[in-house]
C-alpha cells in the first residue's frame, strides 16, 4: 500500500460507500470504508490517512469535516453533498474541505481532485507520529530505477519515472493515456479512441488525445525531461522507450 494513495471513504449510504470505494480502488487508491462520524474519528486516529472522501447529508457532513480538520490540518478532504449554491460551497470550504462536489459527481473527477491533493505532499510522504504502526515496503531509491535503464510506473501508475530517476506526476487523463499506450502490443495508439459511426465523436476524441499529449510533453519539458512519445504521422502515437 502506498501511503499517499491511502484514503478513507466515509458515507452513511452503504451502496454509495461500496460504489465509491470500489471505483477508487480500481484507479489505484487504497480505500478504507466508514459509515458514521464516530467510526470515522476512531478509524482516522487508529491510522491517519493523507486523503479522505466524505459524502453525507449537508449539515452532518459539515460537522464531520470540521471535526476531522480539527484533528489534522494537512489531510486532503474531498466533500460530496448538496453544494448547490455558492453559500453552501463557501461553508464547506470554511469547515475544512479542500474540494466540494455535488452528489452526482463522477468518481473519476474525485480521483483527479485526490491526485491534485497528493501532488502537494512532499515526495517522501508523511505520517503523523505514531499514526500508523503497520510496516511499509521501502521506497525504491532513484539509483535502482536508473540501474534498470527503463521507464517505470510507480504509485499505482500515478507517477512515471524516467531511467534517470526523474518522477513525473500524472493526471487521470495522462495516466489513462500512458497505460493504454504502453499496454498495446507494439506500444502504438491511434489518436481517436472512438472512431465509430459518429464523425463528431471521433473528432472530439482525437482532440482530447492531442491535448493530453501536448500538456504531458510540456510538463515534462518544464522538468528537462524528454518523453519517448513519438507522433506517428496521420495515425497516432508510439512509446519508443523501454518500460
Amino acid at each position: 500500500m502506498n501511503d499517499l494513495l491511502d484514503l478513507i471513504v466515509f458515507s452513511p449510504d452503504p451502496a454509495q460507500r461500496v460504489r465509491r470505494s470500489d471505483a477508487l480502488a480500481g484507479m489505484g487508491f487504497s480505500p478504507r470504508r466508514c459509515e458514521d462520524s464516530n467510526g470515522l474519528f476512531r478509524l482516522f486516529q487508529a491510522r491517519r490517512t493523507p486523503l479522505l472522501v466524505m459524502e453525507a447529508e449537508f449539515s452532518d457532513l459539515c460537522m464531520a469535516v470540521a471535526g476531522l480538520r480539527a484533528m489534522d490540518t494537512t489531510a486532503g478532504i474531498v466533500a460530496v453533498s448538496a453544494f448547490d449554491s455558492p453559500e453552501n460551497r463557501i461553508l464547506g470550504l470554511h469547515c475544512g474541505a479542500d474540494a466540494c462536489f455535488q452528489p452526482d459527481v463522477a468518481t473519476s473527477e474525485i480521483a483527479a481532485a485526490l491526485q491534485a491533493l497528493v501532488r502537494r505532499v512532499p515526495a517522501t510522504g508523511r505520517r503523523a507520529p505514531g499514526g500508523d504502526a503497520e510496516p511499509r515496503a521501502p521506497v525504491t531509491p532513484p539509483a535502482t530505477v536508473e540501474a534498470a535503464g527503463k521507464w517505470q510506473f510507480l504509485d499505482a501508475s500515478w507517477t512515471l519515472v524516467s531511467p534517470q530517476g526523474t518522477r513525473l506526476s500524472l493526471t487521470l487523463a495522462e495516466r489513462e493515456f500512458l497505460l493504454k499506450l504502453t499496454a498495446s502490443a507494439d506500444k502504438r495508439l491511434p489518436r481517436g479512441e472512438t472512431p465509430g459511426l459518429d464523425p463528431q465523436a471521433g473528432r472530439e476524441s482525437i482532440r482530447r488525445t492531442d491535448v493530453v499529449v501536448s500538456r504531458l510533453r510540456r510538463k515534462a519539458h518544464d522538468m528537462n525531461l524528454e518523453l519517448p512519445i513519438r507522433t506517428v504521422w496521420g495515425w497516432g502515437y508510439a512509446f519508443t522507450g523501454d518500460i
